[in-house]
């Protein structure tokens, strides 16, 4: 299905190339057909065509390759009946931008998936929907890229924008706040800029961290910070890292940062990877056995666009070849995981030693303290501490919510006993060489 892959290829050529050069060149494109690994494009005019040809042929290329499975080719044909409706549509999206620069509606509190690692996060959002200034202002969500930051501050923005007038919501990244302050200042408009974003009700501005090392644009936005933030207007604020942890941002605005609630995302658990898969294929119109949802939250949903991404190819795989989707296909489309390239995860980590020691999860993740399981359980931290860059407090989440002085606990029983139990040394060499196969 055309459609199917070209839309995997945009979501690629929206990360790799600059906005305007997607919005100008790739956006208006249309896909016609999908024959004999050739992808029909349909550009708007004879000019966009060319222009096309010789300047993102080789990145189409590689986009649509990469979205189909297999080495493709891309065709380009003239369609000038897409020139006026393309226009057309594109201006109101623009001035949409600029009157709010709110997010997709698709982006709401309803289709947001909850889980134990952004309860927090969310919660704290629709608090602040509910009292806006008055609760956690600032909010800042943090937590590294694809687990749905961006999601929850656009659902914030798409929900207080409703209730009131055309402008009183901002919704923008920090790079688009920083284009904005260089065109006021070369067209010598700083003080429509200024009254502009201080005169609004709510500013929710994402990737915070793209200030860092800019000395001009920190100042400007920490005084538009300071005069929301002393009228009790709605801050929201979304970063990859903590604030005491953002390289080059001033400490000052580093401290206005941190001055509200910090609400960390963390990497989806079990169960919220499982939910991520279910919702997203179901939204995909895929149909997945058990068995086929438990390898790709398993394999595949370290983060929300990495599982679209290979919802998507496999989506497409199956159309394409008109194969049902089960494991050797899902294989098959999408090569080896994320996770086997990395190295093994703490949740195989677990299945292993619990395989190796014949006891059940929910044993090794429980109270009980006896002999038969504090080994296995001391063992599992002991290796996902080796093997994994997770930290400890995840690794102790993972087995039953134990904290982190429980785990640096076990890693030390666990080191001083392997000096003279031969048995467990036996038994790490072998859970070892398991891992790494």
């Amino acid at each position: 299905m055309p459609g199917t892959i070209w839309v995997e290829a945009q979501r690629r050529l929206r990360g790799e190339l600059l906005d305007k050069d997607y919005d100008t060149w790739i956006a208006p494109l249309r896909a016609a057909r999908w024959s004999a690994e050739t992808l029909t494009l349909e550009a708007p005019s004879g000019f966009a065509r060319d222009w096309l040809k010789h300047h993102f042929m080789p990145a189409l290329v590689r986009a649509v390759s990469e979205a189909s499975g297999s080495r493709a080719d891309v065709v380009l044909l003239v369609n000038r009946e897409l020139s006026v409706p393309a226009r057309a549509a594109a201006l109101p999206a623009r001035r949409a931008e600029r009157g709010g620069g709110l997010a997709p509606s698709r982006y709401t509190f309803d289709n947001f998936v909850v889980g134990e690692s952004n309860r927090v996060a969310y919660g704290a959002a629709r608090a602040v929907v509910a009292q806006p200034g008055l609760r956690f202002n600032p909010l800042f969500v943090y937590g590294v890229c694809g687990l749905g930051k961006t999601h929850l501050l656009s659902a914030v923005a798409g929900d207080l924008a409703r209730e009131r007038p055309s402008g009183a919501v901002q919704c923008l990244t920090a790079e688009n706040f920083v284009n904005e302050m260089i065109a006021a200042l070369e067209a010598r408009r700083m003080d429509r800029f200024r009254r502009k974003f201080r005169g609004i009700q709510t500013l929710v501005i994402d990737d915070i961290q793209f200030l860092a090392e800019k000395r001009r644009s920190q100042e400007e936005f920490a005084h538009t910070f300071n005069a929301l933030h002393e009228s009790a207007r709605q801050i929201v604020i979304a970063s990859d890292r903590a604030p005491h942890d953002l390289p080059g941002i001033g400490e000052a605005l580093r401290y206005r940062f941190a001055s509200g609630l910090l609400a960390h995302v963390r990497p989806p658990d079990a169960a919220l990877r499982r939910a991520l898969v279910e919702r997203k294929a179901s939204g995909l119109g895929v149909s997945l056995t058990p068995e086929v949802a438990s390898y790709l939250a398993e394999e595949w949903c370290a983060n929300v666009r990495e599982l679209e991404g290979a919802l998507t190819r496999v989506e497409a795989y199956a159309s394409l070849s008109g194969r049902s989707v089960d494991l050797a296909l899902v294989r098959e489309a999408l090569g080896p995981s994320p996770v086997a390239r990395r190295g093994p995860t703490v949740q195989r980590i677990i299945g292993e030693v619990c395989q190796h020691y014949q006891v059940a999860r929910d044993e090794l993740s429980g109270p009980r303290r006896t002999a038969r399981l504090a080994v296995p359980r001391h063992l599992a931290m002991y290796l996902c501490r080796q093997h994994t860059d997770v930290p400890l407090a995840r690794i102790g989440a993972e087995l039953g919510g134990r904290d982190h002085s429980t785990v640096v606990h076990a890693l030390g029983a666990i080191e001083r006993r392997l000096e003279k139990d031969a048995t467990l040394r036996e038994a790490v060499s072998l859970l070892r060489a398991r891992l790494g196969a």
